[in-house]
């Protein structure tokens, strides 16, 4: 089978018909005219298009397994989701209650930025662990990195820093903070 030739710029075959019209009345299995009939051009676009056509059905027919690999990369994605560290457990009348370690940390931070001469950068959280059971408790630890206004004390800042973050997991979140860390890693001139 020879292929058609390639249509000039205007779609249109060498004999002047329009290969798109060609090519559709060939995939709808219509008949063709008398010029297609007889027209090498037309007859050569119409091969090319059934033949195109009845291949994208027999591949769209087929059903490939898929690759050994997809199922254990959607399993590795759900439990990634669904691990026990990404979420904080607090106490609750109804059982224990899960908490999103990025929405704590959210809460905790725009406390910070409330404040004035100082704005949160970062906040991580994690839950605290009862060294003589091993079983993870409601308390926290907090790390939090934050940027203080030039010429603040930096003393007095962090001080009320850690009172303002210690008091919001406790009020806001019901999570008792057992410890605040605080590093300073930058400063800014004026009003922020």
């Amino acid at each position: 089978m020879n292929p058609a030739p390639l249509p000039d710029p205007d779609g249109r075959l060498a004999c002047g018909r329009d290969a798109a019209l060609v090519w559709d009345r060939a995939a709808a299995g219509e008949a063709p005219d008398e010029h297609e009939s007889s027209c090498p051009h037309c007859r050569a676009a119409a091969a090319d298009a059934r033949g195109l056509d009845a291949l994208v059905h027999r591949l769209a027919a087929e059903r490939p397994p898929p690759p050994p690999s997809v199922l254990d990369t959607v399993m590795v994605a759900v439990r990634t989701e669904l691990r026990p560290h990404d979420v904080l457990t607090l106490p609750s009348p109804h059982g224990p209650a899960r908490l999103s370690r990025a929405a704590a940390a959210a809460v905790l931070r725009h406390t910070v930025d409330a404040m004035a001469g100082v704005r949160a950068r970062s906040c991580r959280i994690e839950q605290v662990t009862d060294t003589s059971s091993g079983e993870s408790g409601h308390a926290a630890d907090v790390r939090i990195t934050v940027t203080a206004r030039f010429g603040v004390d930096l003393a007095s800042v962090t001080a009320r820093v850690r009172q303002m973050v210690a008091a919001a997991g406790e009020q806001a979140l019901g999570v008792p903070v057992r410890r605040v860390d605080i590093e300073v890693v930058d400063v800014f001139g004026g009003e922020w």
